[in-house]
């Protein structure tokens, strides 16, 4: 049974995050945007308030069920910028995922270092030749006495330069092979020797979060960095980027949630015909069709959060999620540019951010045609609504 009511320690959590949101993100957000750099002091902050240690498990490796209430924060924080959003939820993400793959005494000392100070974790797997076909992936992780040595470039990783580690996908299997089994995941410090951040990518949107290009030349990992079994990184990618989709589905609400607002506040003070514009229409039936999308963009996203959250298989609603949304943000975001005329053309109006920002949630933790691919997989291996 699913319920879509919010608790009230939810309701709190989201008031909370609205403040901050209001406080510390949307008077700064356009000035980095510009500038395309980092507000990491904002993500030090949120931190600060206790926000990431909410969501990472606990010393025993439990926690309580993240993926809903990780998914109402992430759609507040991108309410007031998708790319800080970006910077703040993907290290709580990767550092959770850490800390369940992690053992020992690494595991332990990570956690401390968590509670101490939480620093940011990036992630890095695309490579220019292997974005969706992950079986492409060409760094390679060579076994030696100490453990391992990691060799290759990734393409697009976002955070690296305020990250304090990295987790890396390499093959750890021949390079002949297309096996499933053939990867693994590795937790790398960013500052081992030979790890190289080349120059940023000047991004269409998302522009307040860092990607850049991220080489690996010779760098020693002991074995007890390698996170999860030898082999089964492709199995992890696939437990992990269905969370990770609906986070972005998350944010997508977020940004056409914002895209609506700013032109129902257009709408109460431009004139058009002797009239207020809202009075028209036209301009009312667009803004009827934005909230019909934001509503079942949402309940897809928290339909997803739940069956996660249950520990019931959400991989078909994580895909739904994340296609729907990546088609819906862009409906609203283009509505709003062109309801606000000349106007929504131009950067005096934030929804020519917003719909840039829009673009990435289509691109990112594959494409439309992925997707569509893996809900039609679905649809054969669970079968249909």
């Amino acid at each position: 049974m699913f319920d879509f009511a919010m608790t009230p320690e939810q309701k709190e959590m989201r008031a909370a995050v609205r403040a901050f949101t209001e406080r510390e993100i949307v008077p700064v957000a356009e000035e980095y945007d510009r500038r395309g750099e980092s507000p990491l002091h904002i993500c030090h902050k949120f931190y600060a308030e206790g926000w990431m240690s909410r969501f990472l498990p606990d010393e025993s490796g439990d926690s309580r069920p993240f993926l809903v209430d990780g998914s109402i924060v992430t759609e507040e924080l991108a309410y007031g910028c998708a790319g800080v959003a970006s910077i703040i939820m993907l290290p709580i993400f990767f550092n959770r995922v850490t800390l369940f793959h992690l053992s020992g005494e690494v595991r332990a000392e990570f956690r401390q270092r968590l509670a101490e100070k939480p620093f940011i974790t990036s992630f890095a797997a695309s490579e220019h030749e292997a974005g969706s076909d992950l079986l492409t992936i060409q760094t390679k992780a060579r076994r030696n006495k100490r453990g391992y040595v990691i060799n290759g470039r990734k393409a697009f990783s976002g955070n690296v330069r305020l990250a304090s580690y990295v987790i890396v996908v390499a093959r750890t299997g021949p390079e002949e092979t297309k096996s499933t089994d053939a990867f693994s995941w590795f937790l790398v410090p960013m500052d081992k020797p030979g790890v190289v951040i080349r120059e940023a990518w000047d991004t269409l949107g998302l522009r307040a979060m860092d990607l850049s290009p991220i080489d690996f030349e010779d760098v020693e990992i002991p074995e007890s960095y390698r996170l999860g079994e030898e082999g089964q990184g492709l199995r992890m990618m696939a437990e992990h980027l269905n969370p990770s989709r609906t986070g972005i589905a998350a944010m997508a609400v977020g940004i056409a949630r914002r895209a609506r607002d700013e032109v129902l506040k257009y709408g109460r003070t431009r004139k058009l015909y002797g009239d207020k514009l809202y009075k028209l229409q036209d301009y009312r039936f667009h803004i009827v069709e934005m909230e019909k999308d934001i509503a079942a963009a949402r309940a897809l996203v928290w339909l997803s959060g739940l069956k996660h959250d249950q520990g019931l298989d959400h991989s078909k609603e994580a895909s739904i999620a994340k296609l729907f949304t990546g088609q819906m943000v862009m409906r609203v975001t283009g509505a709003a540019s062109m309801m606000m005329g000349s106007l929504g053309y131009t950067r005096a109006a934030i929804v020519e951010k917003l719909l840039r920002d829009a673009r990435h949630v289509a691109i990112v933790e594959g494409p439309e045609p992925v997707q569509k691919e893996m809900i039609f997989a679905e649809m054969l291996r669970r079968g249909v609504y």
